[in-house]
């Protein structure tokens, strides 16, 4: 394809079979490769300090390794003394991708801005996703090769036992998939900014505290559920995944907690970081929002998946435990959706909608680009639909079981009451962001109003009742001034296994349907906003066209006026040779001298934005 015609190669794949385009891509990704991945890798290949700087840090991580053998070998065992070395290897490696990948890809893009030369990279005319993959694979390049200059050191723990050779090579795949991710999450936050030291800088202060969190939550948390699981494999080790893999027994929980989670939990924010790297180069009046949606999509039926599978692999007694976990990570996830898509448009651009004619895009396609109101639809019935059909397993599955659970009512009570809590919160979250967003609002201020509004709602009602003393009461009856908050249905849960606490209860349906209700309010009230902005906007559009329409026919009354000005025997020469009317229908038509003006309609403006609120 070219890129300044968008003409198709003629060597294109004559067939249209998944296998045949595959290939054909492969191909052609081998004869011709991103060019703005080769210009990054010529660029770099000029650079006399990139050897240094391996060298110096493949020392430096080989003498740290041999110090710390040479102290752990005095005291421990070679096999142990492996062990040791392994861990504190992949440790500091997982460390270094993770903060020096999302350091380099912050330099890419925003560098090119700075530099003043994003412009003329917009003229090539290449699209967002090849600039974006460019970078990308520029940016992993680099730090790909550091993590192979320092393998054969990683390789030294395999040599003092304790460790196999098919644990090393997992360890380094999980290395260079966590420096896909940092790469992509530094990438995401380049295309965003302006400057490049103040990319650098946030990617910096995002990475850093979230690397730390993923070490010890995803690291050494998650080794110890993973050991209760499989005693094989040790407890407290951050690096654990290698050897569960090795030692865990091949089954059901195998393929679930270590081959589908952990490939969700890495294609998941991947795809996601890629789209909005995606979004932030593509110019406002475009379509920003389809890519977003279909990851949206397929990330909802993933997340849906994963957590209904876990029904079939654990007891009848903890149908209730993976009901609770499973609407509170939905409703995180669904949350955070809501703030993702808080920058959504009104309504498509005319650009986009000239774009859609052109192509004759479906209703399916249109429903997925640009729009408030279809996303705010998107939202409502994946989130929905996803809470309430995890506790609708969950309450077959304690239904199912019944005569193997103690007290199945008290089961079934929990599961209806928090999964509908969590489903009607939800509710009023994508409601208030839809409304705040029609209302005009920008898209930083709608995320700080719906922010501040979210923490107030959850944290408000306890601060309330904290000061009333409501807390130190030994009655719990007055807790359902805080009903109103989402941590309530935790309460709730345990309301549930006590006698004579009915009316938490009953305060937490109320408060449910009371948030459903003011989310659908809210909702409503933004599709009609949403629907009057559009409406005004094609008005405006009108009018203008029609005064165009106008001055373009008063030019050509102009033109043709000055023409029998300019020549008067031109009009009665024309008119002697012309035939009667009577005798051919092209006496009605415009004078041959007579020069015609444009056309009526005026061309739609491909820099036009799209309706604000």
């Amino acid at each position: 394809m070219s890129v300044q015609t968008g003409e198709t190669s003629p060597s294109g794949p004559a067939s249209q079979r998944a296998v045949d385009r595959a290939r054909f891509r492969w191909e052609r990704l081998l004869r011709d490769p991103n060019p703005i991945w080769i210009r990054e890798l010529k660029q770099a290949a000029r650079l006399g300090r990139t050897p240094v700087i391996l060298m110096v840090i493949t020392i430096l991580m080989a003498l740290l390794i041999a110090s710390v053998g040479g102290v752990a070998s005095t005291s421990t065992s070679p096999a142990r003394t492996g062990g040791v070395l392994f861990q504190t290897y992949f440790s500091i490696a997982f460390f270094v991708v993770a903060w020096v990948g999302p350091a380099v890809a912050a330099n890419s893009i925003a560098s090119e801005r700075e530099g003043k030369t994003w412009e003329a990279l917009i003229l090539t005319g290449l699209r967002p996703e090849t600039v974006a993959r460019g970078k990308f694979l520029a940016a992993f390049t680099s730090i790909g090769t550091y993590v192979v200059m320092l393998a054969p050191v990683g390789a030294v723990p395999f040599l003092f036992g304790g460790v196999t050779a098919f644990e090393t090579v997992a360890a380094f795949v999980l290395l260079f998939v966590f420096a896909l991710l940092g790469v992509a999450f530094g990438l995401a936050i380049s295309s965003k900014m302006e400057s490049l030291r103040v990319a650098i800088v946030l990617a910096l202060l995002l990475g850093v505290p979230l690397s730390m969190a993923v070490y010890g939550s995803l690291g050494v948390g998650l080794s110890v559920a993973v050991h209760n699981l499989w005693p094989e494999v040790p407890e407290g080790p951050p690096v654990w995944l290698p050897t569960a893999l090795v030692r865990a027994p091949f089954g059901v929980e195998y393929g679930l907690y270590l081959v589908v989670m952990p490939l969700a939990l890495i294609a998941i924010p991947a795809w996601f970081l890629y789209e909005v790297t995606v979004a932030n180069l593509t110019a406002p009046n475009d379509d920003r929002s389809s890519g977003l949606k279909r990851w949206f999509i397929v990330a909802s039926l993933v997340l849906f998946t994963a957590a209904f599978l876990p029904v079939f692999a654990v007891e009848a007694d903890d149908l209730r435990a993976v009901a609770i976990i499973a609407a509170s990570g939905l409703l995180c996830f669904f949350g955070f959706c809501a703030f993702v898509f808080a920058g959504e448009p009104v309504g498509p651009s005319r650009r986009v909608v000239q774009m859609w004619n052109r192509d004759r895009v479906g209703k399916v396609a249109r429903f997925l680009g640009p729009g408030l109101t279809p996303t705010t639809g998107l939202e409502l019935g994946m989130g929905v639909a996803s809470i309430l059909g995890v506790a609708g397993i969950c309450l077959a599955g304690v239904q199912l079981h019944a005569k193997s659970i103690r007290n199945p009512e008290e089961h079934i009570g929990q599961i209806a009451s928090f999964s509908f809590y969590a489903a009607c919160f939800l509710v009023f979250l994508v409601g208030l962001r839809s409304f705040l967003r029609a209302r005009g609002r920008s898209a930083a201020i709608t995320r700080v109003l719906l922010v501040a509004i979210g923490f107030g709602v959850a944290v408000g009602p306890w601060i309330v009742a904290a000061i009333a003393g409501i807390l130190g009461n030994s009655s719990d009856d007055a807790l359902v001034i805080a009903s109103p908050s989402p941590f309530y249905a935790f309460f709730v849960v345990s309301a549930i296994e006590r006698s004579g606490q009915e009316l938490h209860v009953y305060a937490g349906a109320t408060a449910s349907v009371g948030w459903a209700g003011l989310g659908t309010f809210l909702a409503l009230a933004a599709r009609r906003r949403a629907a009057l902005v559009v409406e005004d906007h094609e008005r405006m559009l009108t009018e203008a066209r029609a005064r165009l329409d106008a001055e373009d026919a008063a030019m050509a009354e102009a033109d043709r006026l000055a023409a029998e000005a300019a020549d008067p025997a031109a009009p009665a020469a024309e008119a002697v040779a012309q035939p009667p009317a009577e005798a051919s229908p092209a006496a009605d038509a415009a004078p041959a001298g007579t020069e015609q003006g444009p056309a009526g309609a005026p061309q739609d403006n491909p820099g036009s934005e799209p309706p604000a609120g």
